[in-house]
């Protein structure tokens, strides 16, 4: 109600200016008209006829609605409409002198003439004022004419709306479709326009301006267009959600500079702002360096070497197991400039990997390569340990040996007090992480720890959307389970960052930085909102299955323990944990006692090992001695 009730008086303060101003220029024009004669102008026809040009002033402004019209945002339409008004209050203002004042005499044949011009041009100054004291420009006012095309609904705030609509006017007629109305999410300026486009109202007016726009289009159903780069995530689930129920399509700004219109993806739903971070420590970092990644051909390590590729490494090292995968990647890394070899081994061969370290000597490790699927480790807890902790020293062991400067692991947010075999595993592969500190003097090593990466081989949304395109159920663990996502180009610059600022620290000086994930994400939502944007209703076209918490599995995540102790980078996103191994040597004794335990295939011997490495950590049944 306050916004509606601002926006009416914004209205009215509009009009009472425009109709000052033709009431002082009316009156200005026939005081100068006499004084030119030598006359002095008689029985207030100056008043008079300034009364009356500042009547039909108001009485036009309502009949063609021009104090709608967003001065800041002020269009050739804009100008068009208003010219076309002052038009006609020049040709009214006389004929209603004419009929009620005495057939206007003494009213000089050329004032509305003068006063008609002069006005257009104080009222198209007093916008132009406004528009330069908001927009630095008076350029873009173009608009063009809409012809057949398809109907759509912008939808963003006031700002973003008027960029959208100056810079479409300014490219090539040959787009399907033409901008109809507004939704301007601040609720500030409904009843108005930007750029002759009317503003119909918020997010509650969306569903009858789509009914409105689909009978006057020959039941042709507009589209729903989100100009907001970083939309509110509230504002987001609640356009969505419209869009789904009322059946039509929703699409948004691509977040690059080019600006072309993409269908919304999961990461759209997550709500996360883009982090403009500085590049130069991480171009610094890896400029004219060797650098090898292991895992390259996973998620995380094949956007790894992407990154890396740009910052003119002296070479890129991929070690990728898998076959297909390190065939993908190879393809990715050949299309750029950069020196590159693909090796595919096993991190827990040590033979291979020496040779490799020996061949290729890096100066970089990232170590990316690691088993994460909770219930396949949970199912497998031999070969999770074998992987993510002995191929983790290996990989240690064979940096310290070929005295490489930088060690960096991939770590995860289920290392967190963990309560299933990866997050133990990982944890695991912290400690030794920063044992391996302490006993290589020449090694500046960290782990960085971060949560679920949207999209990734194994995660929850690739599956969410092969079932929503089977037609459902979708299922979810738990109507309350909460995770935190991070899209994967984020996550891996965010690593580069967190590898650089450790690069510079003490050698000795290893941590733990953990990236920031934002506000976890209910997965049940999240379900709903994908079903949404595939055009479906939840409950009605996908039904939605809640199968409880799998083996391992927590309702919710955490990204520090209460014991760890935060401190903030100068890098935003990055935190590190300050926090210190009492016992390196220690440490590192139990993690062999583990290995030699997994080596042997001893599940009650890798429990016991776990108990002393990890107190808090109770493995499941499949350390129990007995494959279940």
């Amino acid at each position: 109600m306050t916004k509606i009730k601002t926006t009416m008086i914004a209205r009215i303060l509009v009009s009472l200016w425009d109709a000052f101003c033709a009431y002082v220029i009316m009156w200005l024009t026939i005081m100068g008209r006499y004084y030119v004669d030598g006359d002095i102008a008689p029985d207030q026809i100056a008043e008079k006829s300034a009364a009356v040009f500042a009547l039909s002033c108001i009485i036009i402004w309502l009949m063609f609605s021009m104090s709608r019209a967003v001065w800041r945002y002020t269009s050739r339409d804009d100008i068009l409409s208003l010219g076309r008004a002052v038009i006609v209050i020049s040709l009214m203002t006389p004929l209603i002198l004419f009929v009620l004042f005495d057939r206007a005499n003494n009213l000089p044949r050329s004032a509305a003439f003068i006063a008609g011009p002069a006005f257009f041009i104080v009222a198209m100054a007093s916008r132009a004022l406004i528009m330069l004291t908001y927009q630095r420009n008076l350029g873009g006012l173009f608009r063009r004419s809409n012809g057949s095309r398809r109907a759509v609904i912008l939808v963003g705030r006031s700002d973003r709306l008027h960029d959208y609509l100056r810079d479409k006017s300014r490219t090539p007629q040959g787009v399907s479709f033409y901008v109809a109305s507004l939704i301007e999410t601040s609720g500030q300026f409904k009843g108005r326009s930007i750029r002759g486009v009317p503003v119909m109202g918020t997010f509650e007016d969306i569903p009858r301006e789509i009914e409105s726009l689909t009978r006057g289009n020959n039941n042709v159903s507009p589209s729903l267009v989100l100009v907001d780069k970083n939309p509110d995530k509230e504002h987001l689930n609640k356009l969505v959600k419209i869009a789904a129920e009322a059946g039509v399509p929703l699409t948004r700004l691509e977040r690059s500079p080019r600006e072309r219109l993409t269908p919304l993806e999961a990461a759209d739903l997550i709500g996360r702002e883009e982090r403009q971070l500085d590049d130069t420590a991480v171009r610094q970092f890896i400029e004219n360096k060797r650098v090898m990644i292991t895992g390259a051909g996973g998620t995380i390590g094949s956007e790894l070497a992407k990154q890396v590729s740009r910052h003119k490494p002296a070479r890129l090292i991929l070690v990728e197991l898998g076959e297909y995968n390190l065939y993908r990647v190879d393809k990715d890394i050949s299309e750029y400039s950069v020196e590159y070899k693909s090796y595919m081994a096993d991190i827990t061969n040590s033979e291979r990997m020496d040779e490799i370290f020996a061949a290729e000597h890096p100066d970089i490790v990232l170590h990316a390569a690691a088993m994460k699927h909770v219930p396949l480790s949970e199912n497998n807890p031999v070969e999770a340990v074998n992987t993510n902790v002995f191929g983790s020293k290996i990989i240690i062991d064979m940096a310290t040996k070929y005295a490489t400067d930088s060690f960096t692991l991939i770590s995860t947010d289920k290392a967190v007090k963990p309560s299933n075999i990866m997050g133990a595993t990982k944890r695991v592969a912290e400690m030794m992480t920063l044992a391996a500190a302490t006993q290589s003097p020449t090694l500046s090593a960290c782990a960085v720890r971060f949560g679920n990466v949207l999209d990734s081989t194994g995660s929850v949304v690739p599956l969410f959307e092969e079932q929503i395109s089977r037609g459902g159920p979708v299922t979810v663990t738990h109507r309350d389970a909460t995770r935190f996502f991070m899209t994967v180009e984020e996550a891996s610059s965010l690593v580069l960052q967190a590898s650089a600022l450790s690069s510079v620290q003490r050698k000795e000086m290893a941590a733990v930085y953990v990236l920031d994930m934002g506000q976890p994400v209910n997965i049940a939502q999240l379900a709903r909102q994908l079903i949404r944007l595939r055009g479906y209703v939840p409950d009605r076209d996908i039904l939605i299955d809640y199968t409880g918490l799998r083996a391992g599995e927590k309702l919710t995540e955490e990204l520090t323990d209460i014991r760890e102790s935060l401190i903030s980078t100068y890098v935003d996103g990055v935190q590190r944990f300050t926090g210190k191994l009492v016992d390196p040597s220690s440490v590192l004794r139990r993690i062999d006692k583990l290995i030699a335990a997994t080596h042997a295939r001893d599940r009650p011997a890798m429990r016991e090992a776990f108990k002393k490495l990890l107190p808090e950590y109770i493995p499941n049944g499949n350390l129990s001695g007995k494959i279940h």
